[in-house]
């Protein structure tokens, strides 16, 4: 039986899209679908899933790996009127998020869902745990981190893709910090990724480091422009232009982990991040929030909270420096 990924792959890239770009590097029997291209066809007049799912008659178990609970519903639901499987992959929060939202008709299909699936992965133990809570019997659920080492054969490829003026940052700025997101959002109306913090950060650590960087990635940096805006004029106001960096678009970062002196992660919920354990596989210290567990070696912090934020890094370049 083939195995067959649907989830998000590059170009875009992201948690869910790396781990995927280098599974397929290692399952070279598998198949790996876009997900953004898979099911934005679904109401097409002629349906892909009754050629790929329902009249394919060689047996598949479809591994789904995006966070919309609602197309894993219709995923799961056409598996059933075919001979393939099904089994989800749970990267983040989204299960318990949406679970909690819905009524309690789709609260009973996603218990369905998760009782019938031939396996579920989650990537934290919480997740583990949420499930269990709902009175789910599947027996095949298990917990394993969705990091798999970088190809470090592709380290000048992806440099290369690089602004010079990137190129000069990291060259010249010292110590040098790191953070990044997908894109401005909220989580209970407060800055997901933490972008204000980091903002904050840096002008106080510009005191005891007047040659300070900080690189603040941006996947997408379209959503939320009045946000972006409002963050822009706060550098502006704190004198730290020189200082903080915004790397906008999608690419690869473990480069600029390895360079970094420190990785921070302040986000106010949180899934098993990538950007943490690329860091910690490069050996570079991390800063998180206490938001959800986090892998051995990190140095936590209390979310939100920018004295005790401040008071981690601090520490941890000072003793860096030092060394």
């Amino acid at each position: 039986m083939q195995d067959v990924h649907i989830g998000p792959v590059p170009p875009l890239y992201g948690g869910i899209s790396v781990y995927l770009y280098r599974l397929s590097k290692l399952e070279k029997n598998a198949l790996f679908i876009d997900y953004y291209k898979y099911f934005k066809r679904f109401n097409r007049l002629k349906p892909w899933w009754l050629k790929d799912v329902i009249l394919n008659f060689k047996k598949k178990n479809f591994i789904f790996h995006s966070t919309s609970i609602r197309d894993a519903l219709i995923l799961y639901f056409l598996t059933n009127f075919s001979i393939h499987e099904f089994s989800l992959v749970i990267h983040g929060r989204s299960l318990k998020v949406h679970y909690n939202k819905s009524n309690q008709i789709i609260k009973f299909l996603i218990r369905n869902m998760l009782n019938k699936a031939k396996f579920i992965q989650v990537v934290n133990p919480e997740y583990e745990d949420f499930i269990k809570k709902l009175n789910v019997k599947n027996k095949n659920i298990f917990v394993k981190n969705a990091f798999l080492p970088p190809p470090l054969e592709e380290e000048n490829k992806i440099i290369n893709t690089y602004k010079p003026e990137l190129i000069d940052f990291l060259n010249v700025k010292k110590p040098l910090i790191v953070a990044n997101g997908s894109f401005l959002n909220f989580y209970n109306n407060i800055d997901l990724y933490g972008l204000d913090l980091c903002i904050e950060l840096t002008a106080k650590l510009k005191k005891n480091y007047p040659n300070l960087g900080f690189i603040f990635a941006l996947a997408n940096e379209s959503k939320n422009t009045f946000y972006l805006k409002k963050m822009i004029n706060l550098i502006r106001k704190l004198k730290i232009e020189e200082n903080f960096y915004f790397l906008t678009g999608h690419r690869e970062l473990w480069p600029i982990f390895k360079k970094a002196d420190l990785l921070a992660r302040p986000t106010n919920t949180d899934g098993d991040s990538i950007s943490i354990r690329e860091s910690l596989y490069f050996e570079t210290p991390v800063v998180a929030s206490n938001v959800t567990s986090r892998p051995e070696g990190c140095v936590i912090f209390k979310s939100r909270d920018l004295r005790d934020f401040y008071t981690k890094c601090n520490k941890l370049l000072n003793t860096k420096l030092k060394n």
